[in-house]
């Protein structure tokens, strides 16, 4: 076989279970999503690296663990020199190309009316590798930025369409971040979701130019035009089903009689409205899939779908107002399980697997199935034997993190440290992780307790201290103390980190364990 063309979708804040074949009891649509893991292997409980834009994609392209990646929260960029999963493939020979949210200069607003972040001459995503396509700001930033002047290709088609103030008007209306700590969501002393939720009006868009819309069509466009004889790779990004709920009207038609279950945690009185916001996100979901459906029947149509490996996964989940939360950032399922699916020619139809996967699998999984040179330092593992059935699973957990938290599972049991809800959940991203303060830590049992109500922290002290061990394995120390110089990190092929220390009062050098044992302690050579 010839190397695979790769079709890699991947949509903004899809929560994991909210798929029909991961979900029957839900009234979803996803045919096509369906279609491809009833023919291929998904998994019902991966994980994001970390719940958050920004620093979920920068551990996609790098395949680094979160606090390992360089991009640790939505206010900082991806250096251009990282090693990226990208630029492996463009100098194996694929053609690389990526269309809608990439988001990996957020902060930089540097996007421009072509969505190639120019700066100073240099063209931001042909230098992570990504030399075809056009990158476009999500939903809350579109707006923001416009506002102040900064253009990106789809508020540009706005504004030449005449209709970028009313975008800008609609989005400013839907916008809001809550001060109040979480706890207070989490307590239920808050009742209406956060105005981005609540605010259910449709679009002022026409459907030709919703985002989701723009960005399929870009996708559509690309994969009728895209050299049939030299292999490719096609990362499509839907700034969808992320909130705001602004479905346009055509899309919510089908939706106005459909009653989806409540979300756990939450009063009865406002029924209605979590309905409301539940069959938005589900249009959103829905229309996503036709989109996806069309690109798989174009493949057809060209005779290129018989070589095209299809991955479809998203940054991270949604809360959803369960445990009356919203958006993500938090250490729980609705916010870190995302959907992982892979199809394509090899991959063995194993249908539907509950064992720990990671998004950090996809960049070197990909590399393997390109026949491209791999990532150095990654953390991510390589599946592509596993898929075709050739090799016993090798991922044994998976981990996830953010400011302050981390967390850890086996797919089964779940540990989380460092998680406080007495701030804002703007505020979570921000924040260090100390490996040895367990105050307010959890563990759930997610086979019987995926809700996670029922922390058993104090109860299994056997999982407790096995799952401990690996977290702090990854996560232990992540600086030198004082007096002392990290000087390098490597992952030896056990999955230990064995890191270099400089005494910088003498000198000295030495290496240590990460998570086995103490910095100050590192053995001098």
């Amino acid at each position: 076989m010839t190397r695979p063309n790769i079709l890699f979708v991947f949509p903004d804040q899809w929560r994991g279970d909210w798929l029909g074949a991961l979900s029957p009891e839900l009234p979803l649509r996803t045919p096509t999503i369906d279609r491809l893991i009833a023919g291929g292997t998904a998994f019902r409980r991966a994980w994001t690296p970390s719940p958050l834009c920004v620093p979920a994609r920068s551990c996609l392209a790098t395949a680094r663990s979160y606090g390992r990646a360089p991009a640790p929260d939505n206010t900082c960029a991806n250096p251009i020199d990282a090693d990226t999963f990208y630029r492996r493939l463009s100098e194996a020979g694929y053609e690389v190309a990526s269309f809608g949210k990439t988001d990996l200069f957020k902060p930089d607003r540097s996007w421009g009316k072509d969505g190639r972040h120019r700066v100073n001459g240099v063209d931001k995503l042909a230098a992570i590798g990504i030399p075809a396509g056009k990158d476009i700001a999500g939903k809350h930033d579109s707006a923001e930025a416009a506002e102040d002047g900064c253009s990106d290709p789809y508020t540009d088609l706005l504004a030449r369409a005449g209709v970028i103030d009313s975008y800008v008007k609609d989005l400013a209306e839907r916008s809001e971040d809550s001060p109040l700590p979480v706890s207070d969501w989490e307590a239920g002393a808050i009742v209406e979701p956060e105005t981005c939720y609540a605010n259910t009006a449709p679009s002022p868009l026409p459907p030709e130019l919703y985002a989701d819309n723009v960005v399929g069509q870009d996708a559509l466009d690309y994969l009728g035009t895209v050299n049939a004889d030299a292999p490719w790779f096609l990362m499509v990004n839907f700034p969808g089903p992320h909130e705001p709920m602004d479905v346009t009207g055509d899309m919510i038609e089908n939706w106005r009689d459909v009653t989806f279950p409540q979300p756990y945690g939450r009063r009865a009185e406002d029924r209605e409205l979590q309905n409301e916001i539940r069959r938005r996100y589900a249009a959103m979901l829905e229309n996503i899939d036709v989109w996806f459906g069309r690109m798989i029947a174009e493949l057809s149509r060209r005779d290129m779908l018989e070589n095209t490996v299809i991955v479809f996964a998203s940054d991270h989940g949604e809360m959803l107002g369960d445990r009356n939360l919203w958006k993500k950032q938090v250490p729980f399922e609705p916010s870190l399980n995302v959907p992982l699916v892979w199809n394509g020619p090899d991959i063995a139809a194993r249908g539907i697997e509950d064992a720990p996967a990671s998004l950090i699998d996809i960049p070197v999984t990909l590399l393997s199935l390109a026949g491209a040179a791999p990532l150095s330092r990654a953390d991510g593992l390589d599946l592509s034997c596993y898929l075709k059935g050739r090799e016993a699973y090798p991922r044994r957990f998976t981990h996830a993190g953010l400011g302050a938290w981390r967390a850890v599972t086996d797919g089964r049991w779940k540990l989380v440290l460092g998680y406080r809800n007495d701030q804002p959940l703007s505020r979570m991203q921000f924040g260090s992780f100390q490996a040895d303060i367990t105050a307010g830590a959890r563990l759930y049992d997610l086979n019987v307790d995926l809700l996670e109500t029922t922390n058993l922290w104090d109860i299994n002290c056997e999982e407790r201290n096995r799952l401990m061990r690996e977290l702090r394995k990854l996560f232990g120390d992540t600086q030198a103390p004082s007096g002392f110089k990290l000087l390098s990190e490597e992952r030896t092929p056990s999955g230990l980190i064995m890191c270099r220390l400089e005494n910088t009062g003498n000198g000295s050098a030495g290496t240590y364990v990460r998570g086995q044992t103490n910095l100050v302690g590192a053995a001098q050579d």
